[in-house]
């Protein structure tokens, strides 16, 4: 399925899946005030391994370093 109802006001929902797909994903909810309140989250899936597996463009190879540089005040 690709839809969850939570039932009512206040109820916890549980979603499970199956990550087989390495990267980053963003998971999110399809109404837009949502988005805009932060209901979304990225996770990444085989973090030791993704990079070896997703080809990145030159252009990445260039920023890589500046942000990597950055500090955690700057993200």
């Amino acid at each position: 399925r690709h839809r969850v109802s939570v039932g009512n006001a206040g109820d916890n929902v549980t979603i499970r899946f199956v990550t087989d797909n390495d990267g980053p994903w963003f998971l999110h909810c399809h109404i837009d005030w949502h988005l805009e309140a932060g209901l979304t989250i990225v996770f990444a899936e085989d973090v030791p391994d993704w990079n070896t597996t997703i080809a990145h463009s030159l252009a990445w190879d260039h920023i890589r370093p500046a942000y990597e540089a950055l500090g955690a005040s700057d993200l």
